[in-house]
């Protein structure tokens, strides 16, 4: 990885774009095939739909925790052995999951799982920010969550057939070892620790437009991950079985990879304001498509389009207009300390609502929630900052 030594901003290749994206999204790898991990955890290993939630929602809770650590410390600690430390740790939960047997044990380990995971995503956070297109940055990221949820999505059932119903953790162990691999090879001194020159001299006008942004990524994020969750079981009450729901999912999961390129597109037409407020109306749309009585496989497949094509390019979007506001890195820890909330909350908060086989009052609400966060972004992302590469060309100099 010998070309990752560059350390001029402008100058920084898409390898390490890639390689700081892919280990911000190993943390919490789980997320990106969420409907494959509840799928399994109903069908395969015998917990009832509100326990499978649950699990979920304890992983993305000890998630908050780890990165709520980060938040305080990524000031402090050195970016790469931090990172690390913690996917290491994470590695040995994963492989330990097998072994759990009880309900509540496995309650305590996905949560313990969780904390080491969002440690690791809090500090890759702050790594991303300082990266000098933060469009493209979180847009490499989408992408890859995509490409990784679309991929397991597909061989999940096979990887269930030769391994036994716990190869999702397996999954889970392997990208943990790739992303250590990674962050191993990416020079120390490439993303130096935070220094009072590199401070954001954040005004309450700013700061009031973070929070208001923030405030939208736990609303959009609490909506997605409640209709993630359940959207393969959804997808079974139209009478398609398990294998089918997955390949389903896997493909019209790859429309989010497009979705996530829009963000990194340098073109003066992708402008976030427009392009992260029709996105969110095509989330509401999928949501309105799945609330239908009875619902055919084409509308079913039309839903997850619509869907998985959306939530990449306005997240992508929510996250850059964060990055731009802070350029010390330590604002987008938090908005990663809110999407593990939002993402932990949506899974629970769906679990309470759904009824068995019925997602009605489930779907209704995402619905809302899509709406009310249409509404509370129109504002603010027309004042938000333009990207880095656009607004800060001393970037460059600083990080000589």
């Amino acid at each position: 990885m010998r070309q990752l030594n560059e350390n001029t901003p402008d100058k920084q290749p898409m390898l390490l774009y890639f390689a700081v994206a892919f280990i911000a999204m190993s943390g919490l790898s789980y997320i990106n095939f969420l409907p494959g991990l509840i799928n399994v955890l109903v069908n395969g290993l015998g917990y009832t739909e509100s326990q499978a939630g649950q699990i979920a929602a304890l992983n993305g809770y000890g998630a908050l925790f780890g990165t709520a650590l980060a938040i305080f410390s990524v000031k402090y600690i050195h970016w790469k052995p931090s990172i690390i430390s913690a996917m290491s740790v994470l590695l040995i939960f994963e492989l330990t999951t097998p072994a759990m047997i009880s309900f509540d044990t496995m309650l305590v380990l996905r949560f313990a799982a969780g904390f080491a995971g969002g440690l690791a995503v809090g500090v890759s956070f702050s790594v991303l920010a300082k990266m000098h297109n933060t469009n493209r940055a979180f847009g490499f990221l989408l992408f890859i969550q995509f490409i990784i949820g679309a991929l397991v999505m597909y061989a999940l059932p096979l990887l269930e057939a030769t391994f036994g119903s716990y190869a999702v953790f397996y999954v889970m162990a392997a990208i943990a070892i790739m992303s250590i691999f990674m962050a191993i090879n990416i020079p120390s001194g490439r993303f130096p620790t935070y220094t009072q020159s590199q401070q954001s001299h954040t005004k309450i006008g700013s700061l009031s437009l973070s929070m208001t942004i923030m405030l939208g990524i736990f609303i959009f994020l609490t909506a997605a991950s409640a209709l993630y969750a359940y959207v393969g079981l959804i997808g079974m009450r139209a009478n398609l079985n398990e294998t089918q729901v997955s390949t389903y999912i896997a493909f019209t999961g790859l429309l989010g990879l497009l979705g996530a390129i829009i963000p990194m597109i340098q073109v003066p037409l992708i402008k976030r304001r427009p392009l992260t407020i029709i996105s969110i109306s095509l989330c509401l749309v999928a949501v309105l498509i799945l609330l239908q009585p009875t619902i055919s496989i084409t509308a079913y497949i039309v839903a997850l389009a619509l869907f998985f094509f959306a939530w990449p390019t306005v997240q992508s979007f929510l996250f850059a207009a964060i990055a731009d506001i802070s350029l010390s890195g330590r604002l987008s820890t938090i908005s990663s300390l809110v999407s593990s909330i939002a993402m932990a909350s949506g899974p629970m908060l769906a679990a309470f609502l759904i009824k068995p086989s019925d997602y009605s009052l489930m779907l209704t609400v995402c619905a809302s929630l899509f709406a009310l966060c249409a509404v509370i972004l129109y504002m603010p992302l027309k004042t938000a900052p333009p990207a880095k590469r656009q607004s800060t060309p001393t970037l460059a100099t600083q990080a000589k």
